[in-house]
């Protein structure tokens, strides 16, 4: 499993309804691409934003990275982001405890989203 981590900071006098539009846009992608596993924004206390997509392959990822409506989407970054950040990294281990019981386990079904869960995920106010 391959997982992509990023983090935004928002412009201040960002657009909202065009970031919504983007993001929704951006949602429909990336839940259509071979590969595609699942995707997750978390909010820190002290207002970091992160988000995880995870994708079965690199090559997954990079057909993502490499998307024409996604690299489209890059250009409305600077209308909405002061900073946009992005780590890739490849899972070298992958396991599970369930009821004191350790097990080697591939989780990417835990972590597989239909379309309309991504949505929701985007719905969610991020402000």
């Amino acid at each position: 499993m391959i997982i992509c981590i990023f983090g935004v900071t928002y412009r201040d006098d960002i657009d909202w309804d065009l970031h919504k539009r983007i993001s929704d846009d951006m949602a429909h992608a990336v839940a259509a691409m071979p590969g595609f596993i699942s995707l997750k924004f978390y909010k820190a206390d002290d207002g970091d934003q992160i988000g995880i997509v995870r994708f079965r392959t690199r090559e997954d990822l990079k057909s993502w990275r490499d998307d024409i409506a996604h690299r489209g989407a890059w250009g409305h970054a600077p209308k909405l982001y002061h900073e946009f950040w992005v780590q890739n990294s490849e899972t070298f281990d992958d396991y599970v405890w369930i009821d004191g019981v350790h097990l080697d386990k591939d989780q990417s079904d835990r972590f597989q989203m239909t379309r309309d869960e991504v949505l929701d995920v985007l719905s969610t106010d991020r402000s």
